[in-house]
Protein backbone atom coordinates (compact mmCIF):
# COMPACT_ATOMS: atom_id res chain seq x y z
CA UNK A 1 0.00 0.00 0.00
CA UNK A 2 1.39 3.02 -0.99
CA UNK A 3 0.84 6.56 0.81
CA UNK A 4 -1.76 8.14 -1.55
CA UNK A 5 -3.99 4.58 -1.55
CA UNK A 6 -3.40 4.88 2.39
CA UNK A 7 -4.63 8.37 2.93
CA UNK A 8 -7.00 7.96 0.16
CA UNK A 9 -8.33 5.49 3.09
CA UNK A 10 -8.32 7.90 5.88
CA UNK A 11 -11.62 10.10 4.53
CA UNK A 12 -13.50 9.45 8.09
CA UNK A 13 -10.11 10.10 10.09
CA UNK A 14 -8.30 13.12 8.30
CA UNK A 15 -10.04 16.51 7.78
CA UNK A 16 -7.50 17.13 5.07
CA UNK A 17 -8.17 14.02 3.40
CA UNK A 18 -12.33 14.48 3.57
CA UNK A 19 -11.91 18.23 2.01
CA UNK A 20 -9.64 16.41 -0.58
CA UNK A 21 -11.95 14.07 -1.94
CA UNK A 22 -15.64 16.33 -1.30
CA UNK A 23 -16.15 18.19 -4.83
CA UNK A 24 -17.96 21.06 -5.01
CA UNK A 25 -21.18 19.97 -6.62
CA UNK A 26 -21.18 17.89 -3.45
CA UNK A 27 -22.98 20.50 -2.14
CA UNK A 28 -26.05 20.52 -4.63
CA UNK A 29 -26.59 16.44 -3.60
CA UNK A 30 -26.08 17.68 0.42
CA UNK A 31 -28.77 20.44 -0.07
CA UNK A 32 -31.02 18.57 -1.61
CA UNK A 33 -30.84 15.23 0.97
CA UNK A 34 -30.62 17.72 3.87
CA UNK A 35 -32.87 20.69 3.15
CA UNK A 36 -29.95 22.93 4.05
CA UNK A 37 -26.65 24.88 2.81
CA UNK A 38 -23.91 22.23 2.66
CA UNK A 39 -21.29 24.28 5.94
CA UNK A 40 -18.31 21.73 4.86
CA UNK A 41 -15.14 22.75 2.34
CA UNK A 42 -14.67 21.05 -0.77
CA UNK A 43 -11.75 20.60 -2.48
CA UNK A 44 -11.00 23.25 -5.32
CA UNK A 45 -8.27 24.83 -3.50
CA UNK A 46 -6.74 22.12 -1.75
CA UNK A 47 -6.24 21.03 -5.31
CA UNK A 48 -4.23 24.31 -6.52
CA UNK A 49 -2.07 23.82 -3.53
CA UNK A 50 -1.79 20.28 -4.58
CA UNK A 51 -0.86 21.27 -7.83
CA UNK A 52 1.97 23.48 -6.75
CA UNK A 53 3.24 20.51 -4.64
CA UNK A 54 3.06 18.15 -7.78
CA UNK A 55 5.06 20.33 -10.02
CA UNK A 56 7.62 20.93 -7.71
CA UNK A 57 7.91 17.23 -6.61
CA UNK A 58 8.40 16.32 -10.31
CA UNK A 59 10.77 18.87 -11.14
CA UNK A 60 12.70 17.78 -8.19
CA UNK A 61 12.45 14.27 -10.19
CA UNK A 62 13.48 15.80 -13.90
CA UNK A 63 15.53 18.29 -13.23
CA UNK A 64 18.83 17.70 -15.06
CA UNK A 65 17.31 14.49 -16.33
CA UNK A 66 15.82 15.37 -19.04
CA UNK A 67 16.31 17.67 -22.40
CA UNK A 68 12.79 18.08 -22.32
CA UNK A 69 12.00 18.68 -18.62
CA UNK A 70 9.09 20.95 -19.67
CA UNK A 71 7.38 18.63 -22.06
CA UNK A 72 8.44 15.45 -20.16
CA UNK A 73 6.94 17.43 -16.88
CA UNK A 74 3.70 18.31 -18.31
CA UNK A 75 3.00 14.77 -19.02
CA UNK A 76 2.64 13.56 -15.96
CA UNK A 77 0.80 16.27 -14.29
CA UNK A 78 -1.65 16.56 -17.28
CA UNK A 79 -5.40 16.25 -15.95
CA UNK A 80 -5.43 13.61 -18.53
CA UNK A 81 -2.60 11.39 -16.92
CA UNK A 82 -4.34 12.15 -13.63
CA UNK A 83 -7.22 10.57 -14.37
CA UNK A 84 -6.25 8.07 -16.94
CA UNK A 85 -3.90 6.47 -15.27
CA UNK A 86 -3.26 7.48 -12.06
CA UNK A 87 -7.31 8.13 -10.21
CA UNK A 88 -7.85 4.71 -12.40
CA UNK A 89 -4.74 2.96 -10.48
CA UNK A 90 -6.06 3.97 -7.39
CA UNK A 91 -10.14 3.36 -8.34
CA UNK A 92 -10.23 7.47 -6.52
CA UNK A 93 -14.19 7.93 -8.07
CA UNK A 94 -15.14 5.74 -5.40
CA UNK A 95 -13.89 7.55 -2.15
CA UNK A 96 -15.18 11.37 -3.87
CA UNK A 97 -18.35 12.52 -2.45
CA UNK A 98 -20.02 14.66 -5.52
CA UNK A 99 -23.51 14.86 -7.24
CA UNK A 100 -24.30 11.26 -8.22
CA UNK A 101 -27.71 13.22 -10.03
CA UNK A 102 -24.95 15.73 -12.04
CA UNK A 103 -25.65 14.47 -16.19
CA UNK A 104 -22.38 15.68 -16.74
CA UNK A 105 -20.00 13.67 -14.23
CA UNK A 106 -17.92 10.83 -16.07
CA UNK A 107 -18.89 7.73 -15.15
CA UNK A 108 -15.23 6.15 -15.86
CA UNK A 109 -11.70 7.10 -16.21
CA UNK A 110 -11.64 7.48 -20.03
CA UNK A 111 -10.58 11.59 -20.06
CA UNK A 112 -11.02 11.60 -23.59
CA UNK A 113 -14.40 10.54 -23.84
CA UNK A 114 -15.66 13.17 -21.96
CA UNK A 115 -14.02 16.59 -23.57
CA UNK A 116 -16.59 18.92 -25.68
CA UNK A 117 -17.18 22.26 -26.06
CA UNK A 118 -17.73 22.55 -23.11
CA UNK A 119 -14.40 21.76 -21.12
CA UNK A 120 -14.23 18.05 -19.51
CA UNK A 121 -16.46 16.79 -17.54
CA UNK A 122 -13.51 14.21 -15.59
CA UNK A 123 -11.94 17.58 -14.62
CA UNK A 124 -13.18 16.69 -10.90
CA UNK A 125 -11.44 13.48 -11.10
CA UNK A 126 -8.29 15.26 -11.85
CA UNK A 127 -8.82 17.80 -9.20
CA UNK A 128 -9.51 15.35 -6.14
CA UNK A 129 -5.78 13.63 -7.35
CA UNK A 130 -4.40 17.39 -6.49
CA UNK A 131 -6.29 18.04 -3.97
CA UNK A 132 -5.30 14.39 -2.44
CA UNK A 133 -1.62 15.18 -2.69
CA UNK A 134 -2.10 18.90 -1.35
CA UNK A 135 -3.67 17.00 1.67
CA UNK A 136 -1.25 14.28 1.87
CA UNK A 137 1.09 17.29 1.93
CA UNK A 138 -0.58 19.43 4.81
CA UNK A 139 -0.65 15.85 6.94
CA UNK A 140 2.85 15.21 6.88
CA UNK A 141 4.91 18.38 5.62
CA UNK A 142 7.13 16.18 3.90
CA UNK A 143 8.24 16.47 0.48
CA UNK A 144 10.56 13.92 0.31
CA UNK A 145 7.48 11.03 0.33
CA UNK A 146 5.61 12.60 -2.01
CA UNK A 147 8.41 12.74 -4.53
CA UNK A 148 8.84 9.10 -4.04
CA UNK A 149 5.39 8.20 -4.45
CA UNK A 150 5.31 10.32 -7.82
CA UNK A 151 8.29 8.68 -8.83
CA UNK A 152 6.62 5.86 -8.63
CA UNK A 153 3.29 7.51 -10.83
CA UNK A 154 5.95 7.95 -13.81
CA UNK A 155 5.93 4.28 -14.24
CA UNK A 156 2.22 3.43 -14.33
Amino acid sequence: MDLFEKYSHEKFKNPWIARALTDKSYKNLYQRIHHEEYQGTVNTDLATYGDAVIKLCYLELLLDKTMLLTIDKSKVESDEYLVDVVAKHYDLVKFIDFDTNDVNKPIDYNHKRYQNSNGNASKYIATAVEAMIGAIYKSTRDLSEITKLLSTWMSF
